[in-house]
């Protein structure tokens, strides 16, 4: 999904980028035009501010046509004309850099058979310039005869040289000798070099400077800007992005981890109910089973000789029939309880089923198991019932040989109960194997 959407994101921005260029190259052009309709200062200069100079210059507006006409007579040594554009008073003036060419409708006549036209673009820069002085601003300049252009003529302003008479009057360093445009403050049509005396017209019908509304160089840094930011918030928004997963990738574990550890724990606490019997606690069959085979598997040593002893709670049918089965089971509840209380923790006690109890010692011979039965059947005699009730409780007790099938041990200590039943109750029968007699019962 992340790939993806970065697929789709580097597709659109090549595709802006692409149409930023060729807008860039064949568009977002600006233009600045000069017209009758001008709204600068337009003025008609003449040489009689110079020593000799009786030229005349007027100023002509004739429909669209913004024009000069100009007397020119002998006097000052470079007789001249000039129709004056002002753009703004120094140090002011109009960035013309940011325009590429200039487009000219110009016509003029005179008495010279190639008629040419000086255009000259002032520049203030206080590098060379000084305010007050009209003459130090810089003279970019150049000459062309309109007549051969009749339909216009653009020209690049880096054709515009700086007059070589200008730098004469003006010395500098190289690097300040260049054409500028970048403080224009006012654009002049003047008549010819060596012109001959004589009526001189000029008639500027448009001037168009035309060029890119952001430079080219400008623009292409601008689209080197906006990839490298595009980049740059890419890695950031990347970074936060992993940043983020990573701490959703702990949290999420650390969510497993717990619910893993919940599982384990449900899953032993279900182990442990699927062993156990709900009403006492005690191990049911199962439960019996399993620990059995831990022990064996323990070692052998540790465990033989083991003693099983059959508990089973004497007419307990009656319990339930005079008292209800509520009193039946806190009458079970009760045993188990008195029985966990008098015997070793390592002792295993399940219940069989019904009022049914197995108790199993380890490392213990069946003699002495007679003896802790004998000892439990006297506490649960002599121990206090609810309702009054007396209980009582018959004992078998047999030993589960090495190397014996555990149900033919069952079977004796089972045996050895139900002896007990038939001779009274409330008594203890041992049942010790084939090679041994059956013992005397013990009466209560």
């Amino acid at each position: 999904m992340h790939a993806r959407v970065l697929r789709r994101l580097l597709i659109v921005l090549l595709a802006l980028t692409g149409i930023a260029l060729l807008w860039n190259q064949f568009g977002m052009t600006t233009t600045m035009v000069i017209d009758a309709r001008t709204k600068f200062q337009v003025d008609a200069m003449d040489d009689r501010a110079n020593p000799g100079g009786r030229s005349v210059a007027t100023l002509r507006r004739l429909g669209d046509t913004l024009g000069m006409d100009c007397d020119l007579r002998p006097g000052y040594e470079w007789a001249f004309c000039e129709l004056q554009i002002e753009f703004a008073k120094a140090p002011h003036g109009l960035d013309l850099s940011r325009y590429e060419s200039m487009r000219l409708w110009i016509a003029a006549t005179g008495p010279e058979a190639q008629q040419r036209v000086r255009i000259y673009v002032r520049n203030f820069d206080p590098a060379y310039s000084k305010l007050g002085d009209s003459e130090s601003e810089k003279v970019n300049q150049l000459i062309y005869q309109p007549a051969d252009y009749p339909q216009g003529y653009e020209v690049p302003l880096a054709r515009f040289q700086v007059a070589q008479w200008w730098v004469d009057e003006h010395p500098m360093t190289l690097d300040l000798e260049a054409p500028d445009f970048r403080n224009a403050t006012r654009i002049a049509f003047s008549t010819g070099p060596k012109v001959e005396p004589g009526l001189h017209t000029i008639r500027i019908q448009r001037i168009e400077l035309t060029g890119k509304a952001i430079a080219a160089s400008t623009f292409r840094l601008a689209i080197i800007a906006v990839w490298m930011l595009s980049v740059l918030g890419y890695l950031i928004i990347d970074s936060l992005l992993k940043r983020n997963a990573l701490r959703l990738s702990a949290a999420s574990q650390h969510s497993l981890q717990r619910l893993n550890e919940s599982l384990r724990i449900e899953t032993r606490s279900l182990a442990e109910i699927a062993r156990t019997d709900p009403l006492t606690g005690a191990l049911n069959r199962k439960g019996l089973a399993d620990e059995l085979m831990r022990i064996v598997r323990m070692g052998e040593g540790q465990t033989f000789p083991l003693t099983l002893v059959f508990i089973d709670i004497d007419h307990f049918k009656r319990i339930n029939d005079g008292h209800g089965h509520d009193a039946g089971d806190q009458v079970i509840r009760g045993l188990a309880e008195l029985v966990r209380s008098a015997v070793q923790r390592d002792d295993l006690f399940a219940r069989w089923g019904g009022e049914e109890f197995l108790l199993v010692f380890r490392d213990t011979p069946g003699t002495k198991g007679r003896v802790i039965a004998e000892r439990l059947r006297e506490r649960i005699a002599g121990a206090t019932w609810a309702d009054g009730l007396q209980v009582t409780c018959s004992f078998g007790v047999a030993e589960w040989h090495r190397g014996e099938d555990l149900n033919e041990g069952i079977k004796r200590a089972d045996e050895a109960m139900y002896r007990a039943k038939k001779q009274g109750r409330d008594r203890v029968e041992i049942e010790l194997g084939q090679s041994d007699a059956a013992q005397e019962s013990q009466p209560a």
